[in-house]
């Protein structure tokens, strides 16, 4: 027969399955963070919002459901930051170059 330590009430498998929801919602907002503060590297935003989304889809089958959703909601919004924090930093990016080249612009 398999033995299984508890843990205050909890086996540990219950508290390993505890910590997916948790996961989740620490990778969704570390690559909305990393979304925001780091763009100039696209990779962590997408890595840590699919990551969020898929840890976040596990959590909901395991009964976690508001933390999952909370997940899947942070991964999603990392996700549609990284285009969109890309593109206003373009923009931005070109509006000081203009302003450098061309000082007297009344936009300036």
């Amino acid at each position: 027969m398999a033995r299984t330590e508890t843990t205050i009430g909890a086996t540990a498998t219950q508290q390993s399955t505890a910590r997916w929801p948790t996961a989740g919602v620490v990778l969704g907002a570390l690559g909305i963070l990393a979304a925001v503060w780091a763009f100039w590297m696209v990779v962590p935003g997408i890595v840590f919002g699919v990551a969020a989304i898929a840890l976040g889809v596990r959590a909901r089958r395991r009964a976690a459901l508001e933390a999952g959703s909370v997940a899947i909601a942070l991964g999603i919004t990392a996700l549609l930051l990284v285009p969109s924090v890309l593109a206003i930093v373009d923009e931005a990016e070109d509006w000081g170059r203009d302003c450098a080249l061309r000082p007297t612009n009344p936009d300036c």
